[in-house]
């Protein structure tokens, strides 16, 4: 059955099933996002074989000066449309207007730019690099005010499909032009097919549709809204491509090559996580935005069960990064293997940091997160500039320091107006950040002094199971944080048949 147009346009209401309705949603967003994620990996690893680390490297200068397009074109609206507790069918439309026609200011001023890249980077081939690039901004306009409506209805199923999808479609275009022998050509037009179908499928799947925009009171108040979010989202997405923008002023595309390719296992494996939670849980908890108190326990307990999981994940990516680059991208990628070991541990600490937005914009204070954004910026671009002397390797280490610098100070400065600090960080993650060092710790012990002459994969399977029975033998049998494991019992009873869901919950009764 077809659902109406305004079921999107509904208000905001307390509901006890909203943490359930969350928690699900999330689930479907981490596993569709791991889903593409396998995508990705899948393409880097054909990709990586057919194409050279020049090829990387060219594309990488100019996707790491365009991080902040999407941010500018979504202009902090989808945030602002998913929060504000009523929004009209003429506002709704307002707000597509505005994000088309960012998106076609954004594609115009890249490929008015593009001859300057060029000639900066002295490297021709990037004028039509970035020309063809533009192109997909112009489409980004024309899908987000969709997909933030499907948000809003905690549609998140659905823009899981979506997104798998266009994943899929994308990988599809740039392994038959790669075969083709098109180069560095079958990663530019990559995302410009998947953000194609993704503009299709948020059309088809939200009947929703733009009429004709009023600018009234409450569009002005959601774009100062906006202006907020995407103050913090720019500064906050230049400061994370600072790093390859720095390294490809300074050394060779195949450095930045190299570099990119650690940058992306890292994305597809732990920040994409990080990531797709934060969609969900600044929905959710802009629900609750009436109820601090509800906000406050809610948030506690969501930090928690994060920092569960991505934190032992972290680790055992660090501890293996290695031989996951080895086998996964070919021999000539080892020097990404190095990176990502060390661009792993990120993880540990982001699982912290990446739950600020999620305060910010329930609480409705998007201004806070703007000003954390510039001060995040600081130590970002300090970082660099300590790291970039000692080349590839130094420019990580910088951004593994970074992360670990502003993590608690991120939560503080998030959760003040409703009395969340340093305390509740503490409470709801110390447990599980001790054991995720002990988890490095051991591994890369292990690997040291008794895997060094058996094969890759055996070195792997080995690591991961001695560094996270360590993990949970701490987190669970010493600090005996058991809720994370009892929540994974009671969802495999909806889900699993009884003698499997009988063995997970006497596993957690041990535990």
């Amino acid at each position: 059955m077809a659902i109406r147009a305004d079921f999107y346009l509904q208000d905001h209401k307390v509901s006890a099933g909203v943490g359930r309705a969350a928690l699900r949603a999330g689930l479907v967003s981490v596993a569709s996002g791991y889903g593409s994620a396998v995508l990705q990996i899948i393409a880097a690893v054909a990709l990586a074989r057919l194409l050279t680390p020049d090829d990387f490297g060219v594309v990488a200068i100019v996707t790491a000066l365009t991080t902040f397009a999407p941010f500018l074109i979504d202009f902090g609206l989808t945030d602002a449309t998913v929060q504000r507790a009523k929004i009209t069918q003429e506002q709704a439309s307002a707000v597509f207007w505005i994000s088309c026609a960012l998106g076609l200011a954004v594609a115009a001023g890249l490929a008015g730019c593009s001859p300057l890249i060029a000639s900066i980077y002295h490297e021709p081939r990037l004028r039509s690099v970035a020309m063809w690039s533009a192109a997909t901004f112009v489409i980004w306009g024309m899908s987000g005010q969709h997909l933030s409506l499907l948000r809003r209805a905690l549609q998140f199923t659905t823009i899981a499909k979506i997104q798998f999808l266009g994943a899929l479609v994308g990988m599809a275009v740039a392994l038959l032009l790669a075969i083709n022998g098109a180069g560095y050509w079958a990663l530019v037009l990559r995302p410009i097919a998947n953000a194609a179908f993704v503009m299709v499928g948020a059309w088809w799947a939200c009947s929703w549709r733009p009429g004709l925009p009023v600018f009234d009171r409450e569009v002005k108040s959601m774009i100062r809204f906006g202006m907020h979010v995407v103050g913090f989202s720019l500064v906050y997405s230049i400061s994370r491509a600072a790093d390859r923008i720095a390294l490809g002023l300074l050394y060779s595309p195949k450095t930045v090559g190299y570099y990119q390719n650690a940058v992306n296992l890292y994305d597809n494996s732990i920040f994409l996580a990080l990531a797709q939670l934060h969609n969900v849980g600044s929905a959710a908890l802009s629900k609750l935005q009436s109820n601090p108190t509800a906000l406050i326990q809610k948030y506690e307990a969501a930090l928690s069960l994060l920092a569960f999981f991505a934190m032992p994940a972290a680790a055992t990516l660090s501890i293996t990064a290695r031989d996951v680059v080895g086998i996964v991208l070919g021999q000539k990628w080892q020097p990404a293997g190095a990176l990502l070991a060390i661009l792993a541990l990120r993880g540990i600490f982001q699982a912290v940091e990446g739950s600020q937005g999620w305060l910010h914009l329930s609480l409705g204070r998007p201004d806070r997160w703007k000003n954390w954004g510039v001060i995040n910026a600081v130590v970002q671009v300090v970082a660099i500039s300590c790291g970039l002397p000692f080349g590839a390797t130094g420019v990580a280490i910088a951004m593994v320091a970074a992360s670990a610098l502003v993590a608690c100070p991120s939560i503080s400065y998030a959760g003040r107006p409703v009395g969340i600090g340093t305390a509740l960080v503490i409470r709801a993650t110390g447990r599980q950040f001790i054991g995720a060092i002990l988890c490095v710790a051991v591994g890369w012990l292990v690997q040291a002094t008794m895997l060094q002459h058996v094969s890759s994969i055996s070195r792997i399977l080995v690591s991961a199971c001695v560094s996270n029975v360590i993990y949970l033998s701490v987190v669970v049998g010493l600090f005996r944080l058991t809720e994370p494991l009892e929540l994974v019992a009671r969802l495999a009873q909806q889900h699993l048949p009884p003698r499997a869901t009988n063995w997970i919950s006497s596993l957690c009764s041990r535990g």
